[in-house]
């Protein structure tokens, strides 16, 4: 039997970490894309994140932070979000 330390951490598939950071859609509970990052006009620590639902094609906001911001977009395969 192998033990772990707490400093060692499982990977998740890719499918499993999608799952994670996936935004439903408000509407028709989708999954929404991450579309891109912007900077935030009054906070420069936040991004405002836009999503996209494909089945009502339309785009939701959320303003998230830069870490989460860059996770999306690695997430994604997108280049890092624009900086302030």
């Amino acid at each position: 039997m192998t033990q772990t330390t707490g400093q060692e951490t499982e990977q998740k598939p890719a499918q499993d970490a999608a799952k994670d950071l996936t935004a439903p859609c408000p509407r028709c509970r989708a999954a929404m894309a991450y579309v891109t990052a912007l900077p935030h006009p009054q906070a420069p620590e936040m991004r405002r994140t836009v999503f996209l639902c494909v089945a009502c094609n339309q785009t939701r906001n959320y303003s998230l932070s830069a870490a989460m911001a860059e996770a999306y977009a690695a997430l994604f395969g997108l280049d890092r979000p624009e900086s302030a």
